[in-house]
């Protein structure tokens, strides 16, 4: 059976749309993470601002209250569900890339029951998986050995790409938001005290939670770049008509497969408004780059 009957069975359609349906969840605590954080303390600082600066005292207290908040339960309870999630794509991905489990890295653990909920919930919102066929595209219906490693290069790829955006985004928001409270205090007239309760204490929960963001993106991207490396090393060594016995490739899928799920499972989620703008486009690029490697691999397997 080739890579694209097994990514295209009912079974493995319901796992994606279950990890699909488990970081949407993920994204929803993500969000009141952001509201809290940004929103809600920002809106306080403008309006102490506005009335009177003796209830700025609330944002300080507010804002200390949504740091420890964020750490104690948020943060906790979304590295919980993309572990979840991520585990799920990990069984995706050995069942339709054939790869050997590492029962060393993973507790033997069912994710049966979690796959059927989860999936059931995608099924009532999209009422069907059209948009989850073809899950790594440009593939064609012929088997090679080799295409687990594209396969693999396409996951790096596409999402190196969104997070680099991703915290650019981030980057730019934090520092207008900035500004425009500094610009506030100074036509009230700035003091120690006024810039720390209505500039500082308000955007620090947001500070926090970028700087977390952008801080694990980069080692996100970092480890994708290493990946895409040891992709590519292994590509022109298939090039080069080097020999490659089917032992050291599964070794050295297995491998590069564990390096996806820890990226998987420790990278910052990507908003859903970012991710579907770009999708099609992305997907379209990566389509076309897997069916120029297909090409290329058949040449020199």
């Amino acid at each position: 059976m080739s890579i694209n009957l097994r990514q295209n069975s009912e079974w493995n359609l319901k796992r994606l749309a279950a990890q699909r349906q488990l970081y949407s969840e993920a994204k929803q605590v993500m969000i009141i993470q952001f509201v809290l954080s940004g929103i809600f303390t920002v809106s306080l600082a403008i309006l102490g601002n506005i009335i009177d600066e003796k209830y700025l005292v609330y944002t300080v207290f507010a804002a200390s209250i949504i740091i420890v908040l964020d750490e104690l339960l948020l943060s906790k309870r979304i590295d919980k569900i993309k572990e979840e999630a991520a585990k799920i794509q990990e069984e995706f991905d050995c069942d339709v890339l054939q790869l050997p489990h590492n029962d060393i890295k993973f507790i033997n653990t069912s994710m049966l029951e979690i796959i059927q909920e989860k999936s059931k919930l995608y099924i009532s919102k999209h009422n069907n998986y059209d948009t989850l066929l073809n899950w790594y595209p440009g593939i064609d219906e012929a088997d090679n050995r080799y295409y687990g490693l594209i396969c693999q290069a396409t996951n790096c790829w596409w999402n190196q790409t969104l997070r680099k955006k991703y915290s650019e985004f981030l980057s730019i928001t934090l520092s207008a938001v900035f500004l425009a409270l500094l610009f506030i205090a100074i036509i009230k007239g700035i003091t120690v005290a006024v810039f720390i309760m209505s500039v500082f204490s308000p955007i620090l929960p947001a500070c926090v939670l970028v700087y977390k963001t952008n801080r694990d993106n980069c080692k996100a991207i970092s480890n994708l770049n290493h990946m895409k490396g040891k992709l590519d090393e292994i590509i022109i060594r298939i090039k080069s008509g080097n020999s490659y016995s089917d032992g050291q490739l599964t070794n050295d899928l297995r491998c590069l497969q564990d390096m996806i799920f820890d990226n998987r499972s420790s990278s910052p989620l990507i908003p859903n408004k970012l991710y579907f703008r770009h999708r099609n486009r992305y997907e379209e690029i990566a389509q076309e780059t897997n069916k120029e490697l297909v090409k290329s691999i058949q040449t020199y397997s």
